[in-house]
């Protein structure tokens, strides 16, 4: 009875662990992809400074104001089956982000770039041999620098902070065959800067807080390896 109790569950796990094989994720599985994407965000900037009155006094001030921004983002990922539903990994991306500065003023165009480092989990929940749609949580670092790019030092005004970003994907992938795919991304991420510096090359800008939060939706294409 014993024996054939545990060749019942012998057979059951061996025909659950050959079906989870031919699905396109699996336990032990590597996928590596890179791609493009364009993201929109809505920003929430937060200003304080202080300033020195003629008698001395110091008074504390503050702005709030919103605005746009819009980036190209050129993401890269590793990513491992801890079980044949569940993966994890790391991302890299780098943003650089576009800016309706008017060059022909100050004959200069200004810079803005972010990169950004995260961890992922990633949940395979919806899967066939060729057809893989995980959703996906990330966290991590994210660096952000805005330079003016004047050529004249006192005037070009730089701006950088450590920060976070977050954010949840839909990650549709389709296989052609066993190794080679393609992958588009529909997702939400937020990012945070709670400190920046802004400075000219030759003075650092009184600012006691300059920070900024930006949140929004990001689409993306890109090929993806599996290994």
């Amino acid at each position: 009875m014993k024996k054939n109790i545990l060749l019942f569950y012998a057979t059951f796990l061996f025909i659950v662990t050959t079906n989870a094989q031919n699905k396109a994720f699996h336990n032990g599985i590597v996928t590596i992809d890179f791609g493009v994407g364009l993201s929109i965000y809505g920003n929430q900037i937060h200003k304080e400074y202080d300033t020195k009155m003629f008698n001395g006094t110091i008074v504390k001030s503050d702005q709030n104001n919103s605005d746009g921004a819009v980036a190209t983002v050129i993401p890269f990922t590793l990513e491992y089956g801890v079980t044949n539903w569940l993966g994890v990994g790391g991302r890299f991306a780098y943003s650089k982000y576009i800016n309706n500065a008017d060059s022909t003023k100050s004959n200069t165009t200004p810079e803005v770039r972010g990169l950004d480092g995260s961890v992922f989990l990633n949940l395979h929940l919806i899967k066939s041999k060729r057809f893989d749609m995980p959703i996906s949580f990330m966290i991590g670092y994210s660096n952000f620098k805005y330079d003016a790019n004047n050529p004249n030092p006192i005037d070009n005004l730089i701006a950088k902070d450590n920060g976070l970003n977050y954010g949840i994907s839909l990650i549709p992938r389709f296989y052609f065959g066993n190794h080679i795919g393609v992958f588009f991304n529909l997702g939400y991420m937020g990012y945070n800067y709670p400190s920046i510096s802004i400075s000219s090359n030759l003075n650092q800008l009184d600012y006691s807080k300059f920070s900024i939060k930006g949140d929004g939706g990001n689409i993306g294409v890109g090929l993806i390896i599996k290994i």
